[in-house]
């Protein structure tokens, strides 16, 4: 069916900025009066997104070890179930995104949306300066960006995306990591200049009195952001596993990944 919408909400979540990246680039090229609620910060998360009649949705998420994080499922469920059209969209770092981007169509239907565009971008990766470094670029963003605008004919054209055209992107060689729980981290004293950027920045306020040195291991989600968005370098990961993991991660996944598209079918092989 073809919708008549008026708005644009994006809704994201973004701990190291590359979602935000790629949802903004589709929201340019969607072009229809966008509004945007980055879900980063638990300040923001305690209010509840309203969503409009006659409004197109972006949703936009990382992926960790294969799937959407956990408090992005919960949060997706108490969306305002409605007939609506949505595009599922995920960013991972070059590895796989594994269940993720299916796990967010079937979110998606459970709230009764419609959704009328899917895509796996990539990103530069949490635990790697290597994986997707420096990604997304200004051609990931261009490529997000005329996926904006396939999106904006799918909404005045008949065809909605069908779950098994979706495929999972687990790549042929990946390898789980360690559980977020498991991941322990290094402060460098002599570095850390207590700016508390990683303490601000934290999605999930597991800084222990917003102290940089003082973690609480049991509500860090491992999404890196205190280590990537440091300015002086100043915490490392010190799990000798973890490290292997990541180590044999990058030795497998070299070649740098393309973003994976799914528009319906009666559009023109140009916004693919």
């Amino acid at each position: 069916m073809a919708y008549e919408v008026i708005r644009n909400a994006m809704v994201y979540f973004s701990p190291t900025g590359s979602v935000r990246a790629i949802a903004r680039s589709i929201s340019q090229g969607v072009a229809i009066n966008p509004r945007e609620f980055d879900l980063t910060l638990p300040s923001v998360r305690e209010r509840k997104v309203t969503l409009e009649d006659a409004e197109f949705v972006l949703l936009a998420f990382p992926v960790y070890g294969g799937r959407l994080p956990a408090i992005m499922r919960a949060y997706i469920s108490q969306l305002p179930r409605g007939k609506r059209p949505v595009a599922a969209v995920v960013v991972y770092g070059n590895v796989g995104f594994g269940d993720a981007l299916l796990e967010l169509y079937d979110l998606c239907v459970s709230r009764d949306f419609d959704v009328v565009a899917a895509a796996a971008f990539i990103g530069e990766h949490a635990y790697s300066s290597v994986l997707g470094s420096k990604r997304p670029n200004e051609a990931d963003k261009e490529r997000a960006r005329v996926f904006g605008v396939g999106i904006r004919q799918a909404l005045f054209t008949d065809g909605n995306i069908v779950r098994s055209i979706l495929s999972k992107g687990s790549g042929a060689t990946s390898k789980p990591p360690q559980l977020p729980s498991q991941i322990t981290f290094m402060l460098r004293p002599r570095s850390c200049e207590s700016c508390r950027n990683c303490v601000y920045s934290c999605p999930v306020s597991a800084f222990i009195n917003n102290d940089p040195a003082n973690i609480d291991y049991d509500k860090c989600i491992g999404c890196g952001a205190c280590i990537k968005l440091c300015p002086h370098k100043a915490r490392v990961y010190m799990d000798d596993d973890f490290l292997d993991d990541v180590a044999w991660m990058v030795a497998n996944n070299q070649d740098p990944k393309q973003p994976a598209i799914y528009l319906p079918p009666n559009l023109p092989e140009y916004f693919r």
